[in-house]
């Protein structure tokens, strides 16, 4: 499959709208399973024999809440996906970006909270194989 390819200029240019949505990712993607787990246990709740209206609410409210984080992280993947960057770890942000090196596809590597796009590591040698451009 053919990617965008990447100059350093270019990636950093889309740096700002890369920066928000990344963050936006790294935000919620680390509290999804506990919102998970509170929409389950109000589930369990509501199907008590003695659940009213409280126990309805808390669930409609955490099912609510769940579903917009869901879709905020969706929509941000997407997003990514269509500008042809690729989030390598949610958690810290890491993404790259496809590039031309010398005739050979690489990726631009970057990492949520950098000032810019300023390393750079051959398709699948990862964050580990980082080398300054």
């Amino acid at each position: 499959m053919a990617h965008r390819l990447y100059t350093v200029e270019e990636a950093n240019r889309v740096l700002p709208e890369v920066s928000r949505l990344v963050e936006r990712v790294a935000d919620l993607a680390p509290v999804l399973p506990d919102m998970q787990e509170t929409v389950r246990i109000n589930e369990l709740k509501f199907h008590r024999p003695t659940a009213g209206d409280a126990e309805r609410e808390k669930l409609a409210s955490s099912v609510a809440e769940l579903r917009a984080a869901e879709m905020a992280v969706a929509v941000a993947l997407r997003s990514l996906e269509s500008m042809d960057v690729v989030l390598k770890d949610p958690m810290t942000g890491l993404v790259d970006f496809h590039s031309d090196r010398d005739g050979e596809v690489v990726e631009l590597c970057w990492r949520l909270g950098e000032p810019a796009v300023t390393s750079w590591h051959r398709i699948g040698e990862g964050y580990q194989g980082r080398k300054p451009l």
